[in-house]
């Protein structure tokens, strides 16, 4: 064929740049056949044909690299072998954006959840999650973040968790003096070992006062913590256990970070 098509017809024609088909050609995977009268560069059918395949293989992913040696040096073996390993690459992205997909939802669930429900009140059954206390401050917990980070769960199924003793907030309904430590759900258990599982502890059996409480941990009297207790008051019922609260979201803009909590109460 004796067709000839200059770059600007070839950039149109594929919807590429001239600087990307002139990278082509620097790298050699392209040859257009150059005048030496004007210096304008014209592409013959052949490399129409190659370019079509190097837009294949790049919408591929593949990099530029792989698709040269393809392109100039593998046999049909050897294309076959690189667009599986791509594969086996692909699979494992997809794997990464399913548990990234998951995060998102269930944060963006969270704060769904704070934003529709935070102070309201109402009383639950005894929830299902265990939880293990660490120490009185938050750099206690640094050692068990890390661990559950190095493999890899941290974030989505462990939630940091405080407790309020039971005599501390009724006299004084705050976070100040909170325990801090960690909790998991009842189906993620088994991610942790039996030594592990036993050093966790559910919550009395017992009925509860759930509610959602913004927190800046240095508050002398939670105003949602006092309208909880008056509420109990109210209806007469008597606090019987510690305050549990599982982390669920922050807004750094207002300073305040978000539990949801857990109060036993008599019935």
């Amino acid at each position: 064929m004796n067709e000839k098509w200059t770059i600007g017809e070839v950039a149109k024609l594929f919807d590429v740049s001239t600087d990307t088909l002139r990278y082509y050609e620097k790298l050699g995977i392209l040859s257009p056949n150059k005048n030496d009268e004007n210096g304008y560069r014209y592409y013959c059918y052949d490399d129409i044909l190659v370019l079509m395949d190097v837009i294949f293989f790049r919408n591929m992913e593949l990099s530029v690299k792989d698709i040269k040696s393809m392109i100039t040096q593998m046999d049909v073996d050897d294309i076959k072998n690189i667009l599986y390993q791509n594969q086996k690459k692909v699979e494992n992205r997809i794997k990464e954006l399913s548990k990234l997909k998951k995060m998102i939802a269930q944060a963006a669930a969270q704060y769904e959840l704070c934003e529709e429900q935070l102070g309201k009140l109402r009383i639950v059954s005894v929830p299902t999650f265990k939880y293990k206390l660490i120490g009185m401050q938050a750099s206690d917990l640094v050692p068990t973040i890390r661990k559950y980070k190095e493999e890899n769960w941290v974030d989505d199924r462990i939630r940091y968790t405080l407790l309020v003793p039971q005599e501390e907030l009724l006299e004084n309904p705050n976070f100040c003096s909170a325990q801090v430590g960690i909790s998991v759900d009842e189906e993620n258990l088994h991610m942790l070992d039996l030594s592990e599982q036993k050093e966790l502890f559910s919550l009395d059996a017992a009925e509860y006062l759930y509610t959602i409480v913004g927190t800046n941990y240095a508050e002398q009297e939670n105003e949602l913590l006092r309208k909880a207790l008056n509420y109990l008051n109210a209806e007469g019922r008597q606090v019987k256990g510690p305050l549990v609260g599982r982390y669920l979201a922050s807004s750094h803009k207002d300073g305040q970070d978000y539990y949801e909590v857990w109060i036993a109460v008599t019935s």
